[in-house]
Protein backbone atom coordinates (compact mmCIF):
# COMPACT_ATOMS: atom_id res chain seq x y z
CA UNK A 1 0.00 0.00 0.00
CA UNK A 2 1.53 3.09 -0.81
CA UNK A 3 -0.16 7.12 -1.03
CA UNK A 4 -2.05 6.17 -4.14
CA UNK A 5 -4.24 3.56 -2.50
CA UNK A 6 -4.47 5.83 0.78
CA UNK A 7 -6.08 8.55 -1.66
CA UNK A 8 -7.92 6.80 -3.97
CA UNK A 9 -9.79 4.92 -0.25
CA UNK A 10 -10.28 8.19 0.29
CA UNK A 11 -11.83 9.45 -2.24
CA UNK A 12 -13.91 6.25 -3.25
CA UNK A 13 -15.46 6.08 -0.07
CA UNK A 14 -16.54 10.19 -0.48
CA UNK A 15 -18.23 10.09 -3.64
CA UNK A 16 -19.90 6.62 -2.97
CA UNK A 17 -21.80 8.01 0.62
CA UNK A 18 -22.02 11.22 -1.06
CA UNK A 19 -23.91 9.47 -3.79
CA UNK A 20 -26.03 8.01 -0.90
CA UNK A 21 -26.87 11.30 0.90
CA UNK A 22 -28.06 12.59 -2.52
CA UNK A 23 -30.00 9.56 -3.59
CA UNK A 24 -33.91 10.25 -3.61
CA UNK A 25 -33.84 13.96 -2.75
CA UNK A 26 -36.15 16.49 -4.51
CA UNK A 27 -34.93 19.29 -6.42
CA UNK A 28 -36.73 21.28 -3.91
CA UNK A 29 -34.81 19.88 -1.51
CA UNK A 30 -31.39 19.88 -3.69
CA UNK A 31 -32.44 23.76 -3.85
CA UNK A 32 -33.04 24.47 -0.25
CA UNK A 33 -31.06 26.69 1.75
CA UNK A 34 -31.74 27.81 5.12
CA UNK A 35 -30.84 31.03 4.97
CA UNK A 36 -29.83 33.19 1.94
CA UNK A 37 -26.26 33.26 2.79
CA UNK A 38 -26.10 29.37 2.81
CA UNK A 39 -25.22 27.36 -0.15
CA UNK A 40 -27.72 24.54 -1.28
CA UNK A 41 -26.90 20.89 -1.96
CA UNK A 42 -26.50 20.59 -5.69
CA UNK A 43 -24.21 23.69 -5.45
CA UNK A 44 -21.87 22.26 -2.90
CA UNK A 45 -21.74 18.80 -4.74
CA UNK A 46 -20.85 20.45 -8.56
CA UNK A 47 -18.26 22.71 -6.08
CA UNK A 48 -16.71 19.41 -4.77
CA UNK A 49 -16.13 18.43 -8.40
CA UNK A 50 -14.79 21.47 -9.48
CA UNK A 51 -12.11 21.48 -6.88
CA UNK A 52 -11.29 17.71 -6.95
CA UNK A 53 -10.94 18.82 -10.79
CA UNK A 54 -8.55 21.71 -10.07
CA UNK A 55 -6.31 20.30 -8.12
CA UNK A 56 -6.08 16.68 -9.46
CA UNK A 57 -6.41 17.45 -13.16
CA UNK A 58 -4.95 20.91 -13.51
CA UNK A 59 -2.77 21.00 -10.75
CA UNK A 60 -1.26 17.44 -10.33
CA UNK A 61 -2.20 16.30 -13.81
CA UNK A 62 -1.13 19.58 -15.70
CA UNK A 63 -3.87 19.33 -18.17
CA UNK A 64 -7.06 20.85 -18.74
CA UNK A 65 -9.77 20.33 -16.35
CA UNK A 66 -12.52 17.51 -16.95
CA UNK A 67 -14.53 21.07 -16.48
CA UNK A 68 -13.56 22.65 -20.04
CA UNK A 69 -12.38 19.60 -21.91
CA UNK A 70 -15.37 17.34 -21.76
CA UNK A 71 -17.62 20.79 -22.03
CA UNK A 72 -19.45 19.92 -18.60
CA UNK A 73 -19.47 24.10 -18.49
CA UNK A 74 -21.89 24.21 -21.64
CA UNK A 75 -23.71 20.88 -20.36
CA UNK A 76 -24.37 22.73 -16.74
CA UNK A 77 -24.71 26.09 -17.68
CA UNK A 78 -22.51 27.76 -15.95
CA UNK A 79 -18.99 29.72 -17.24
CA UNK A 80 -15.72 28.07 -18.08
CA UNK A 81 -13.74 29.60 -15.34
CA UNK A 82 -16.19 29.42 -12.46
CA UNK A 83 -15.38 26.75 -9.61
CA UNK A 84 -17.74 28.00 -6.63
CA UNK A 85 -14.40 29.14 -4.74
CA UNK A 86 -15.37 32.81 -3.49
CA UNK A 87 -18.78 32.60 -5.02
CA UNK A 88 -21.03 35.20 -3.62
CA UNK A 89 -24.46 34.51 -2.22
CA UNK A 90 -26.46 35.90 -5.45
CA UNK A 91 -24.41 33.38 -7.18
CA UNK A 92 -24.91 30.61 -5.40
CA UNK A 93 -29.19 31.40 -5.00
CA UNK A 94 -28.74 31.76 -9.14
CA UNK A 95 -26.95 28.47 -9.61
CA UNK A 96 -29.02 26.89 -12.83
CA UNK A 97 -31.68 24.56 -11.66
CA UNK A 98 -30.14 20.95 -12.85
CA UNK A 99 -30.30 17.35 -12.60
CA UNK A 100 -28.59 15.69 -9.73
CA UNK A 101 -27.94 12.87 -12.45
CA UNK A 102 -26.13 15.35 -14.66
CA UNK A 103 -23.87 16.70 -11.56
CA UNK A 104 -22.79 13.30 -10.59
CA UNK A 105 -21.95 12.43 -14.17
CA UNK A 106 -19.23 15.26 -13.57
CA UNK A 107 -18.48 14.05 -10.67
CA UNK A 108 -17.63 11.00 -12.08
CA UNK A 109 -16.14 12.18 -15.30
CA UNK A 110 -13.64 14.02 -12.79
CA UNK A 111 -12.78 11.04 -10.51
CA UNK A 112 -11.98 8.90 -13.66
CA UNK A 113 -9.33 11.24 -14.70
CA UNK A 114 -8.25 12.06 -10.90
CA UNK A 115 -7.39 8.71 -10.39
CA UNK A 116 -5.25 8.32 -13.86
CA UNK A 117 -3.30 11.32 -12.80
CA UNK A 118 -3.15 9.89 -8.85
CA UNK A 119 -1.78 6.83 -10.21
CA UNK A 120 1.07 8.90 -12.42
CA UNK A 121 2.04 10.34 -9.18
CA UNK A 122 4.90 8.69 -7.70
CA UNK A 123 6.69 8.65 -4.03
CA UNK A 124 9.53 10.67 -5.42
CA UNK A 125 7.11 13.40 -6.52
CA UNK A 126 5.14 13.95 -3.30
CA UNK A 127 7.09 17.38 -2.60
CA UNK A 128 7.03 18.55 -5.83
CA UNK A 129 5.06 21.73 -6.55
CA UNK A 130 3.36 22.59 -9.79
CA UNK A 131 2.22 26.00 -11.60
CA UNK A 132 -0.92 26.89 -11.56
CA UNK A 133 -2.07 27.37 -7.62
CA UNK A 134 -2.83 30.96 -6.21
CA UNK A 135 0.51 32.27 -3.82
CA UNK A 136 2.97 29.72 -3.09
CA UNK A 137 2.32 26.65 -4.74
CA UNK A 138 1.95 23.57 -2.51
CA UNK A 139 3.37 20.19 -2.73
CA UNK A 140 1.97 17.22 -4.29
CA UNK A 141 1.57 15.31 -1.02
CA UNK A 142 -0.21 18.34 0.06
CA UNK A 143 -2.74 18.82 -2.56
CA UNK A 144 -3.79 14.65 -1.67
CA UNK A 145 -4.44 15.46 1.94
CA UNK A 146 -5.90 19.21 1.24
CA UNK A 147 -8.71 17.11 -1.18
CA UNK A 148 -9.38 14.39 0.95
CA UNK A 149 -10.49 17.45 3.72
CA UNK A 150 -12.04 19.69 1.79
CA UNK A 151 -14.05 16.80 -0.15
CA UNK A 152 -15.24 15.49 3.92
CA UNK A 153 -16.19 19.01 4.88
CA UNK A 154 -18.48 19.67 2.13
CA UNK A 155 -19.78 16.12 2.64
CA UNK A 156 -20.62 16.57 6.06
CA UNK A 157 -22.22 19.98 5.09
CA UNK A 158 -24.37 18.07 2.51
CA UNK A 159 -25.57 15.26 4.87
CA UNK A 160 -26.49 18.16 7.47
CA UNK A 161 -28.60 19.76 5.00
CA UNK A 162 -30.22 16.18 4.23
CA UNK A 163 -30.80 15.55 7.93
CA UNK A 164 -32.29 19.57 8.55
CA UNK A 165 -34.74 19.01 5.83
CA UNK A 166 -34.89 14.65 6.58
CA UNK A 167 -34.15 14.19 10.01
CA UNK A 168 -32.25 11.33 11.50
CA UNK A 169 -31.75 8.49 9.41
CA UNK A 170 -34.09 9.54 6.42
Amino acid sequence: MDHRDVARNGLDEILSVLKSTVDGLTPVELYWQPSPSSNHIAWTVWHMSRAEDHWYNRYIGQGDPVWTASDFCTKLRLPAERSGAGDSAELVSEFPKLEMADILDYADAVRAQSLKNLDAVTAEQLSETREGARGEPPTIAWVLGHVLVEQSQHLGQVAYLRGIMRGLGN
